[in-house]
């Protein structure tokens, strides 16, 4: 079962959301010399029904641990030679003082560090060091160019938080960044997907028999049921530009942390009309 909770704006917002996630996005954490196993799969056509189903469905799926890849000790081995240095006063700014369809000779202008990363069927991904406006709660940031060399997506995870059992820290560090989100992007849609659990009372007759019932939100064993996948807890956002999701996520040794994907909505439509006029 699915609790999805909207605010009006997003009720009430035109804006099609295909390209927040479908149901071949799985979001993980990227440690070093680890390979990202996201997919990422876009269409225009599908309505905004059908991104929101997808977005549930991908959030139901448990992260997998990944196997480990050799990263190259020399940074920025992918730089296109030559490449154009652009105005960053033409771009608009990106999280963390990115620029998004900032190329990567332009974001290393910058002194940002590009290490490259490997997430499959991205080409252009790298580690980002060295921001411009880090955030210390998140230690990892990855910028993902695209086939023109374009910044277009961007994904951060938090530093891991020690929590208890009910993982009320990382509730309070997921909703102090989604009313952060929902005030710079709007649109905030909230599902949370909560866990089943058995519970014996007596009957009238007096006998104990077993019930089934839904978990509520931070219960007592809320981060054993975000670890095991039987509970699921994210929130998307987006205005015209750009569209965020954010969520818990639980390692397999039980420690949680947050994620945050940011899209440029504007760079993907553009990609996927070069693709289509190409077909």
């Amino acid at each position: 079962m699915i609790f999805n909770i909207q605010n009006s704006a997003a009720q009430n917002n035109s804006f099609d959301k295909s390209f927040l996630f479908d149901e071949n996005d799985i979001i993980v954490r990227a440690e070093p010399g680890e390979e990202n196993q996201a997919i990422i799969k876009k269409d225009l056509n599908k309505d905004i029904n059908n991104a929101i189903d997808q977005a549930k469905n991908l959030l139901q799926k448990k992260p997998t641990s990944l196997p480990k890849i050799n990263i190259p000790e020399t940074k920025n081995e992918r730089q296109p030679k030559q490449a154009k240095i652009l105005n960053a006063e033409q771009l608009k700014e990106a999280p963390f003082g990115l620029f998004w369809g900032s190329n990567q000779a332009s974001t290393l202008n910058q002194g940002i560090n590009l290490t490259p990363t490997k997430l499959k069927d991205y080409e252009n991904s790298f580690l980002a060091t060295s921001l411009p406006k880090p955030i210390d709660f998140f230690e990892r940031v990855y910028a993902v160019f695209g086939k023109d060399d374009e910044l277009y997506r961007i994904l951060t995870y938090s530093k891991f938080i020690s929590d208890d059992s009910s993982a009320q820290k990382t509730l309070d560090e997921y909703n102090k960044y989604s009313k952060l989100l929902e005030k710079k992007y709007g649109n905030k849609q909230e599902f949370f997907t909560p866990a089943t659990i058995e519970r014996t009372i007596k009957n009238t007759r007096g006998k104990e028999e077993i019930i089934k019932e839904t978990a509520p939100l931070g219960n007592p064993d809320f981060l054993n049921q975000l670890a095991s996948g039987n509970a699921f807890l994210y929130s998307t956002y987006n205005n015209q530009d750009v569209a965020a999701a954010l969520s818990i996520s639980v390692d397999g040794e039980k420690k949680s942390y947050i994620v945050i994907d940011y899209k440029n909505l504007k760079i993907l439509q553009k990609q996927e009309a070069s693709t289509l006029d190409a077909l």
